[in-house]
């Protein structure tokens, strides 16, 4: 399911959890939450198997997050995070994933330089099925005092537990460009990715370009602060070539790949320490083999608490 590394990817992206302006050396922060979620086409993106059967489920998520603030300009970061979505009927398509990272930063001026380590465990249907690990390098800027860059390079490499065919070592970069208006209540945000991914077996080998875009905005309503966002994201994927057993002589078809997904997400907050989250996301996955080609639509309700 695309939702493997489409969440390991998000938890990358994003600033830990514990990141926030404070005077105390060490704090510490975290939040839970259970919902449950609709999905149109289950499918395991890894391996490339889609099924045109729907199911829904429930989700569970649980995170915590460090900082230990060593002085003014250096902090170190820490979080572990875990995500399970357990679907009613389809089983096999049940996963779990555990998420880590460590993030050292240093700031001078309106700069800030760091260096950064994620992994993650994927279990689908209770086996242990992949291993990811990414370290990076990223340099933020204030371009203005509302405007924000940060830049990144990073190394990666994925190890699957039986389908040892499909490792592979990849490098890429990113350049993410934020914009706050309104007190901060508006957030505008562009990024642009490009990676080279080198598998064991040659077929499974590209090159691949990304573009997101999202846009999100605070306000009251009805006495509750909440927050709503839309976001777009597009990916494709330059694959060298693969071999297509419904092909007549075995022939050789290329199998690039275009993904277009678009978000809506919406949170009601009760309190400080309790909200309602909502999202709903339809993907469009095209690609020259027609068994890769489908559409999807995912949504989920949740309640979260934080602490």
């Amino acid at each position: 399911m695309k939702y493997i590394m489409a969440s390991v990817g998000a938890l990358f992206s994003m600033p830990l959890l514990a990141a926030v302006t404070t005077t105390a050396p060490v704090t510490f922060n975290g939040e839970v939450s259970i919902g449950v979620i609709s999905n149109s086409a289950l499918s395991i993106d890894e391996l490339d198997e889609v099924s045109s059967q729907a199911d829904s489920g429930i989700e569970k998520n649980a995170a915590v997050a460090g900082v230990w603030q060593v002085n003014e300009q250096a902090k170190i970061s820490t979080s572990y995070r875990f995500q399970a979505q357990d679907y009613n009927e389809f089983d096999a398509f049940d996963l779990s994933l555990h998420q880590v990272s460590v993030d050292a930063s240093y700031k001078w001026q309106q700069k800030a330089l760091g260096l950064r380590y994620d992994g993650a465990k994927a279990i689908l249907a209770g086996e242990r099925f992949l291993t990811f690990q990414q370290a990076s390098m990223y340099l933020g800027t204030y371009l203005q005092p509302s405007t924000f860059l940060r830049t990144s390079a990073k190394v990666k490499r994925k190890q699957f537990a039986h389908v040892t065919d499909r490792d592979a070592d990849a490098y890429g970069a990113n350049a993410s460009l934020f914009h706050f208006i309104n007190d901060g209540k508006t957030m505008f945000m562009l990024a642009v990715s490009a990676d080279k991914e080198n598998a064991v077996d040659p077929q499974f080998s590209h090159y691949s370009y990304g573009v997101n875009t999202k846009f999100s905005q605070k306000f009251t309503a009805l006495g509750f602060a909440q927050t709503a966002a839309l976001a777009w994201r597009f990916q494709s994927k330059d694959f060298q070539s693969v071999s297509h057993e419904q092909l007549s002589n075995q022939q050789m078809s290329s199998r690039d790949e275009h993904q277009h997904v678009f978000q809506a997400q919406w949170q009601l907050a009760f309190n400080r320490y309790l909200a309602l989250e909502s999202q709903l996301e339809y993907g469009d996955y095209r690609s020259q083999l027609d068994s890769q080609t489908y559409s999807q639509t995912k949504s989920s309700l949740a309640i979260k608490a934080k602490f």
